[in-house]
């Protein structure tokens, strides 16, 4: 579960980077954009929250779909890695997003949301006692 969770980490922070880079040296795709930010940051700020919202539930309803079910630890232990792919993946959208829209208008904020969307992802991470608390 911490390769699956490093992993989708890994991967929007190289994205992060790689946007970071490409702005960097060819400017924004779509620089008419930039006259709604306002507009387009705080889309982006509903969006995460209620991204945020979302995927604290479906995490929720998971490890408690696999707290209160019969079944061995092992089946137990996949429906946990389940509901935290489903977790990871809708909180990672408004990362993307942020992404995207830095990319088409340029504007380092977003990189900066994006960053610190990611950073809000690492409490995650799964660890052994933390799973087991869960769990129980």
């Amino acid at each position: 579960m911490q390769i699956v969770f490093i992993s989708i980490a890994t991967a929007a922070l190289l994205f992060l980077l790689g946007a970071i880079v490409f702005s960097q040296s060819h400017g924004p795709l779509a620089p008419g954009i930039k006259t709604y930010h306002s507009w387009l940051l705080g889309g982006a700020a509903i969006f995460s929250f209620a991204c945020s919202i979302w995927g604290r539930q479906q995490f929720a309803k998971g490890v408690e779909t696999a707290k209160t079910s019969l079944n061995p630890l092992e089946r137990k232990l996949t429906m946990y890695r389940t509901s935290l792919i489903i977790y990871l993946a809708i909180t990672e959208l408004p990362i993307i997003f942020c992404i995207i829209l830095s990319l088409l208008t340029g504007n380092f904020v977003f990189q900066v949301y994006a960053a610190v969307l990611l950073g809000f992802m690492l409490p995650a991470m799964p660890r052994k006692e933390k799973v087991i608390g869960q769990l129980q």
